[in-house]
């Protein structure tokens, strides 16, 4: 167990060196509500918090606030806010002000400056006397947030620390301890999202008693005692985030931050790459205004903005995904699903996720006696896959699209019964294609790509950066959501050797079949592209599916090997030295006989 550790901290601080763009400049702006009237009141928000935060540094920050009477700390509270405080809300916001006003004294510390006065080396001597001062600092804006809502500017929800730090969430499969985990509450009851549990709203945001759970924790603060450790936080906070990627399967992206010291540094996880912004000091005004922007920030945007998917949602009393086919045609059909085939499991890529689905609207759980919930079966004809591909930012330019391969094949397979049923075909029920949001503010249609969830900003200086670190351009990601019928189960589930050997016997004449007459290669042949169908008597039958990864056997055009494809356990050994050599039917043929001795 201890070895795996081992092996995933080093994957995650690979993959960190491999995908992390430093010192982007907007990040936080990714989180700034998009239309125009709810933007100016995010940014009013938080320069009222940042101006009352920076007053409490110079007032709490020389003199004890018992030396102040209570009625004149409330009325300047009352001044700043907009609202009344209690008195409970005074002692609060002064406890939690003590607290995250330590982290500024860890700069001091470890410069060396008035180490003896500012801080005492007992408490901050480890990572663990930051858990406390961060939570303060989040819960602090938050309590300055809802007070805010209540005067009229209305958030859509509350960023608070899960109660528990240093915890393993209570769902994990991992023994990895979280340091601080956070989550989205109401601002007002009944205007908030949770992916998909709901919270209570709640009063005392000193955080309710319990430990953060990946199906609703929003992001992860990962922290550290020194600067030095930058690097470590980072693989720690990559390898924590993967697990939500796996577990909430409405994520498009992650925010995470880590913060070293007195500095922090915020980062969206993205298909492409993990984007992080330059450093903000909490010993700097600057910084701390930057730090209260974000929090506010995502407090006010769009759920998709905080890295939701806005067409998949959880329905609470049917117990299962809504799933919309979301296309610009105005007809959104919404598809039901409580079978997930296959979640997203790396942090980088495609991000892939299959759904086994119906369009027909099931039936609510029923209890028994004994007070068990039943659920009628659901008659699931659709295959739902949801992905981030490389594609070109103009449609009709993308010639590797797998919408299009696929009604190329299903066309040029047309009339091979030996075949018919061996390769997915396009559901009639709706349209497969580019994932589009409509915007309210505006009603315009858009592509959900990375370059849209950034901004045009950030993602030209993210190009720039890319290109400049690997010499090569930044690829696009494009969200499809594909539609297919065709119901299979994985290969795992074949019974004998015998009848593995059908089932890739069939693949391989459907992969054929496809080459001859379609002139498509699909250059990504793995376990999990090779599915097992059985008919009415039992017999297996094999299935060729995932088109990403195809090529026209026409096109000559460009570098032989844009993008090296396939599973790396079954990849050919052309494909494994990145050879000059255009991929053939025989690269394909090669992945078989390592799938056969692999299985």
């Amino acid at each position: 167990k201890d070895k795996v550790e081992d092996r995933l901290i080093e994957e995650a601080k690979e993959h960190m060196r491999t995908y992390r763009i430093p010192d982007i400049k907007g990040v936080v702006d990714v989180a700034l509500p998009k239309d125009k009237q709810t933007e100016e009141s995010a940014k009013k928000v938080a320069a009222d918090i940042a101006s009352l935060v920076e007053s409490l540094f110079r007032i709490w920050g020389t003199t004890d606030v018992e030396h102040k009477s209570e009625e004149k700390i409330r009325g300047w509270l009352a001044k700043k806010s907009g609202s009344e405080p209690t008195k409970a809300t005074v002692n609060m916001l002064y406890r939690w002000f003590k607290q995250f006003r330590r982290l500024t004294l860890l700069e001091r510390k470890t410069r060396g400056r008035n180490s003896k006065k500012d801080a005492d080396p007992e408490k901050l001597s480890d990572e663990r006397a930051m858990y406390e001062p961060t939570k303060a600092f989040v819960s602090f804006i938050s309590e300055c947030v809802k007070a805010h809502t209540k005067a009229g500017d209305q958030a859509k929800r509350l960023i608070l620390p899960f109660d528990k730090t240093d915890t393993c969430p209570v769902d994990s499969e991992h023994d990895w301890r979280v340091d601080v985990a956070l989550r989205c509450d109401s601002s007002k009851q009944g205007n908030y999202y949770n992916p998909i549990a709901e919270y209570p709203a709640v009063s005392n945001l000193d955080g309710l008693d319990m430990r953060p759970d990946l199906e609703n924790t929003l992001a992860y603060i990962e922290l550290k005692y020194s600067q030095k450790e930058l690097d470590n936080a980072y693989a720690q906070l990559c390898r924590y985030s993967q697990e939500l990627y796996m577990a909430q399967h409405d994520r498009r992206f992650i925010w995470g931050m880590v913060i070293c010291g007195s500095i922090a540094q915020a980062c969206v996880f993205g298909p492409n790459c993990a984007v992080s912004s330059p450093t903000m000091d909490f010993a700097s005004i600057p910084g701390r205004r930057q730090l209260v922007q974000l929090f506010t920030y995502m407090s006010f945007c769009r759920k998709r903005d905080l890295g939701y998917d806005p067409t998949i949602s959880y329905d609470n009393a049917l117990r299962c995904l809504k799933i919309k086919a979301c296309s610009t045609n105005g007809i959104d059909e919404t598809f039901y699903s409580r079978e997930v085939i296959h979640c997203a499991q790396r942090m980088f890529g495609r991000h892939t996720r299959c759904f086994k689905a119906t369009s027909i609207k099931p039936l609510p759980p029923q209890n028994d006696k004994s007070g068990t919930e039943s659920y009628e079966p659901m008659d699931c004809d659709t295959i739902i896959k949801d992905a981030w591909v490389e594609a070109t930012e103009n449609a009709m330019e993308d010639s590797r699209d797998e919408v299009e391969l696929i009604r190329t094949i299903t066309v040029g397979l047309d009339g091979v019964d030996t075949v018919r049923d061996m390769y997915p075909k396009l559901s009639d029920k709706c349209s497969s294609g580019r994932v589009h949001f409509k915007a309210p503010e505006s009603g315009n249609w858009y592509e959900d790509t990375f370059k849209t969830v950034l901004g045009e900003s950030v993602w030209n200086q993210l190009s720039a950066a890319v290109e400049k670190k690997t010499n090569n351009g930044l690829a696009l990601r494009v969200h499809k959501r594909v539609f297919t019928h065709g119901i299979g189960a994985p290969i795992k589930f074949v019974e004998s050797i015998p009848e593995l050997i059908v089932v890739a016997a069939d693949v391989m004449r459907c992969h054929s079949e496809i080459v001859d007459k379609c002139k498509i290669l699909h250059r990504d042949l793995s376990m999990g592209n090779m599915l097992v169908q059985r008919d009415s008597s039992g017999v297996a039958h094999g299935m060729l599916i995932d088109f990403d990864h195809a090529i026209s056997t026409d096109a000559r055009d460009g570098d032989p090997h844009a993008e090296r494809s396939g599973t790396m356990q079954f990849m050919s050994c052309r494909n494994l030295e990145n050879s000059q050599l255009h991929p053939s039917p025989l690269d394909d043929w090669e992945s078989m006989l390592y799938i056969l001795c692999w299985a």
